[in-house]
């Protein structure tokens, strides 16, 4: 009974989100030693994120931890990062002995059986043996089953997955398989270091307090990805009682600026409206071509009460189930090219960025087709203050021209500085989006470092920026590759949806451009629901 003895939680700990979203409190440990030790707090981050969806969260490094901590909390998620990281003597009794459900991801399950006393307790509480488990690298594994589907996993993903010796079936639940395939892409069978006969080896397993995955499963992640089974199980362990599934879906119109043709918007928000759908507008209150690229080398600023029609579309909107989410306040960053031209829409606001000719840095070059994106650092302008009034100014302008009180804000492209969502905090409760993370966010020793890393969500988050973010997890309608960014059709988009159906609280959340065929939207709109999903303001998504 690890909460009888439970001690004081260290200074190095940080917390985040709130048993106000959830009865949840969530333990997250993780590695800091090695070359790669700052990867530990990405995912740490990652994990939290997950969790923070059923309640409160503090994160702590793995060397940190002190004997009857675990009793805190309703559960421990241990992410293993770092090949032999140091695990302390008290982490390692708490999990064999404590009576709290931990949840294990990726290296030094070995740990617990590196004494004979430990493995005899190992394998008689958990029914597979962590000292006859081996990584296997040799195989290729592009899938993983779970919950009756097929998910992705990246080719490039070539660090192998660990697989569990399970010794006693009847004690241990596979909760997910790897699936081996050859280079054809055909299922093949394992190989022996897998100790599995077959095409696939056990990839999740749980059994007694301890839920293991062999990999680190938030790497390549995609909307397809077994990233979904990692949210599905970290939300399972910490809420779910018999819950059935909730299938919620919302659809964001992107882009909406005062410059936009009400007859490529129109279109669609009749057939919204016709079929009872909610919808979201991503309105951008300042339409701004700074360098004039459109307007004959003159540089243009345009209201929405300059394009009264449209104003009159948007406010029709509004009376039929749209709502009006602030997408930035002019979507673009003065005359920078941020990348692209300095024209609302096309721009990146609240962070810096540049095009090069290859994946990994570079010197910046023009934009083209086939050119990469590079997330550079803050913008010259950025502190909290900064982006709090810009913000506050798009604010008010939406409300100036009638639009009402915003309470939903997106930002630009999904990117920011940790200044500028500090910033939005100050305007906005609730963002509607994907989001950035930074170095240094739960461990001092990385402060100061260079780097960045994006996530989504398949259900609404509490962040450590101390925003609710609802989810935007299937992506949008794209006809033609971008940046090195592939095509996405309405089917895709249902595929997508689909596979979302693994997380028991997952939503079915897309976004698409004024511009793009009414016939695409359709085919998302009619394949998600009749996938079971009902759309809803996006509020209301779980």
């Amino acid at each position: 009974d690890l909460a009888a003895q439970a001690p004081d939680v260290p200074a190095s700990a940080r917390s985040f989100s709130s048993q106000a979203n959830g009865p949840a409190s969530t333990l997250v440990l993780f590695d800091t030693g090695g070359q790669w030790g700052r990867l530990g707090e990405y995912y740490a981050i990652e994990t939290g994120m997950l969790a923070s969806h059923s309640g409160a969260v503090t994160t702590l490094p793995v060397t940190d931890y002190v004997a009857g901590l675990a009793g805190r909390y309703t559960a421990v998620m241990y992410v293993g990062s770092t090949y032999d990281g140091e695990l302390p003597q008290a982490f390692r009794d708490d999990v064999l002995t404590g009576d709290v459900p931990v949840l294990w991801m990726g290296f030094n399950i070995w740990q617990l059986t590196s004494t004979q006393e430990g493995r005899t307790a190992f394998t008689t509480r958990y029914g597979w043996d962590a000292a006859t488990s081996y990584i296997d690298a040799t195989d290729t594994v592009t899938k993983v089953s779970y919950n009756g589907q097929d998910l992705s996993r990246n080719a490039l993903n070539t660090g192998g997955i660990l697989s569990p010796h399970i010794t006693d079936a009847a004690a241990v639940s596979v909760l997910g398989q790897a699936r081996c395939s050859g280079a054809d892409g055909a299922e093949a069978a394992c190989a022996s270091v897998a100790q599995s006969s077959g095409s696939a080896f056990p990839w999740a397993v749980q059994s007694g307090n301890l839920t293991y995955i062999g990999e680190i499963a938030l790497t390549y992640i995609n909307e397809t990805d077994r990233y979904l089974a990692y949210a599905d199980i970290v939300d399972g362990l910490l809420s779910r009682d018999g819950q059935a599934p909730s299938r919620k879906a919302a659809i964001r119109i992107e882009d909406v600026n005062p410059n936009t043709e009400v007859d490529d918007l129109k279109p669609l928000i009749d057939y919204l409206v016709s079929e009872k759908v909610p919808f979201q507008i991503a309105a951008i209150p300042y339409y701004v071509d700074a360098n004039g690229v459109y307007n004959n080398g003159q540089p243009l600023t345009k209201t929405f009460d300059q394009n009264p029609e449209l104003l009159k579309l948007l406010k029709y909107a509004q009376r039929h189930g749209g709502t009006i989410v602030q997408h930035g306040t002019t979507h673009q960053y003065g005359k920078l090219n941020n990348p692209y031209n300095g024209v609302s829409a096309d721009d990146f606001e609240f962070y810096r960025s540049w095009c090069t000719a290859q994946q990994s840095g570079g010197t910046p070059v023009e934009c083209k087709t086939d050119t990469w994106v590079q997330l550079a650092g803050p913008v010259p302008s950025d502190s909290v203050n900064w982006a709090a009034n810009r913000v506050s100014l798009g604010k008010s302008e939406l409300k100036r021209v009638g639009l009402g009180r915003t309470k939903l804000f997106e930002t630009p492209h999904y990117a920011a500085s940790w200044n500028s969502y500090l910033g939005m905090k100050k305007v906005y409760s609730t963002r509607y989006e994907r989001e950035l993370f930074f170095p240094g966010m739960l461990n001092k020793d990385n402060e100061g470092n260079k780097g960045n890393f994006g996530l989504f969500y398949p259900y609404t988050v509490k962040n450590i920026y101390g925003t609710k973010v609802l989810p935007e997890n299937l992506g949008n309608y794209e006809p033609e590759s971008y940046n090195n960014h592939p095509p996405r059709s309405g089917a895709d988009l249902v595929n997508n949806a689909k596979k979302n159906l693994v997380v028991t609280d997952g939503n079915a959340s897309f976004f698409f451009h004024p511009d793009y065929p009414l016939s695409e939207l359709k085919v998302a709109v009619k394949g998600i629901k009749e996938l079971g999903y009902t759309f809803t303001p996006a509020t209301r998504l779980n």
